[in-house]
């Protein structure tokens, strides 16, 4: 979007995200002023790289995507210790799909456990009830996949199923999700996920859910996964001053 000198507009929420997709970062927060300069750029990551190098990709992301310049200064860096363990990599698998139908009623119920790839103990489950027919059968399930997946979830995040269905391609049946995320700033994200059906279409919703999430599950995800809230939380062990990137 353009201002009316046909200036290239750029949002917070933009920002932020270009910021937060930097190796290392697990947040990005920008203040700006009045004016909508930016006053301030707070950093959390993880300790993968030294917080002075974080500042220079900051200031070389904003310059090379809108040609923003930056005090550096104005930007801090936060790394909590043991990010690495807490934010590690990873994605989310199908454990088990449990589907229970009541005829008479025209009614189903689907429950979905999903897993973490990085630890077998972790599992979270999320259960739906739903109309039997038709696609609101795939909807049940890809809502109780969500439920699932909510378990997960930061709570300052709201992930919300939308849709699914399923088409025939080239002779295979094809089964689409589509997600909806609301950042803590009301920014949405639209999250797609597609795979092939194995036969089963329920188990198909569970697998092109999960396709569109663990896109971004990890920036998602809460920063203690649940069942470790007795661990203690990460301290924060350094911050960038201003003189930070001094050589």
């Amino acid at each position: 979007m353009a201002d009316q000198a046909g200036r290239e507009v750029v949002t917070v929420d933009e920002i932020e995200s270009l910021l937060s997709r930097i190796p290392g970062v697990v947040t990005a927060r920008i203040v700006v002023n009045d004016w909508g300069a930016i006053e301030e750029v707070h950093i959390l990551s993880t300790l993968d790289r030294a917080p002075k190098q974080m500042v220079r990709d900051v200031e070389s992301a904003l310059a090379a995507r809108w040609g923003i310049t930056i005090d550096h200064k104005k930007i801090s860096v936060a790394q909590l210790k043991e990010m690495e363990s807490t934010f590690a990599s990873f994605r989310l698998k199908m454990v088990s799909v449990q589907i229970h139908t009541d005829t008479l009623r025209g009614r189903m119920t689907v429950q979905v456990t999903l897993g973490r790839s990085d630890d077998d103990e972790l599992l979270f489950q999320g259960v739906a009830e739903g109309s039997n027919a038709g696609l609101h059968s795939l909807r049940t399930a890809g809502q109780a996949t969500v439920n699932a997946l909510n378990e997960i979830v930061d709570p300052s995040n709201v992930l919300i199923f939308e849709d699914a269905t399923s088409v025939h391609l080239s002779g295979r049946e094809i089964v689409t999700v589509t997600l909806v995320v609301i950042t803590p700033r009301g920014h949405e994200e639209v999250l797609v996920g597609a795979v092939v059906s194995r036969g089963n279409v329920a188990e198909a919703v569970v697998r092109a859910t999960l396709d569109a999430a663990n896109r971004r599950i990890v920036k998602l995800a809460a920063r203690k996964p649940k069942g470790r809230e007795e661990e203690d939380e990460p301290a924060v062990v350094g911050e960038n001053s201003e003189d930070t990137t001094e050589e």
